[in-house]
């Protein structure tokens, strides 16, 4: 499973954070005393603010964020922190990694992310806007890309999930992006691979695993990898409601023909 795990705190980034990079976060506690005193050090009278608050800000960064394709054979859970800058019109600018993820795709991704963010509510010095520079610490959890999908019970759903486009789209997307395993061409192997996978209630793809018996030479992972690649699809309903389900689509790995 791939999911987002949003740290819901702010530090204000001032050089005590930054003389030791690598540390462990301060707790709760800690960071509000830090926090105070640094507030109280700048005369700042309020924090920037996400649209709706921190809760609507987890929810814009799981919902938003695409994580790559890694192929793993371990759950791994990586930490990224972002520093940035709110300005004083309430933008965000300056956006960086002071602690990367390791996966210099998933870098990528996260200051794209922070790139695109909505417009804040400004922080404020005696009353007026003024620029402030903060820092976000974001968990990733990588998920094993070839374990089974959880096994979510699918209820009786007013609506099927639909790939956007319907299937003629998605079958030009698989054709589009399937790159056909070398071992598996040198070898002759052809064959169809099935795999499951989840749709969540924000139409994300998750947790992907081929189902059956396995062909090998690399079509269970290739098939794997463009399934996780999918865009979001419409996610199925229950009485109005978004809900996750379960889907499945099978992969065929074709020779051409001489």
């Amino acid at each position: 499973m791939r999911f987002l795990s949003i740290v819901l705190c702010l530090f204000v980034y001032f050089p005590v954070f930054a003389q030791n990079q690598d540390s462990i976060p301060l707790s709760q506690a800690e960071l509000e005393e830090a926090l105070e005193q640094e507030l109280i050090a700048l005369k700042a009278d309020v924090l920037p603010e996400f649209p709706g608050g921190s809760r609507n800000m987890a929810g814009w960064l799981n919902y938003n964020l695409n994580v790559p394709y890694f192929n793993l054979r371990e759950d791994t859970l990586v930490k990224v922190y972002v520093d940035f800058t709110v300005e004083h019109t309430g933008f965000v600018t300056g956006v960086k990694l002071r602690r990367s993820s390791g996966f210099k795709q998933l870098d990528r991704e996260v200051l794209l992310l922070f790139s695109r963010m909505p417009k804040w509510k400004p922080g404020a010095l005696n009353g007026k806007p003024v620029d402030l520079n903060l820092t976000i610490p974001m968990n990733v959890q990588l998920g094993n890309s070839m374990r089974k999908p959880y096994n979510v019970p699918t209820p009786e759903v007013s609506r099927l999930p639909q790939y956007v486009g319907g299937g003629k789209a998605l079958a030009y997307f698989i054709r589009k992006n399937l790159q056909y395993p070398k071992e598996a061409k040198s070898a002759g192997i052809s064959g169809a691979v099935t795999v499951e996978f989840l749709i969540l209630a924000n139409g994300r793809v998750d947790n992907a695993a081929t189902i059956g018996d396995a062909i090998g030479y690399g079509l269970e992972e290739e098939a794997t990898r463009i399934v996780e690649k999918m865009p979001k699809w419409i996610p199925a309903e229950l009485d109005g409601r978004k809900v996750p389900s379960k889907h499945q689509v099978i992969i065929r790995f074709e020779l051409p023909k001489h």
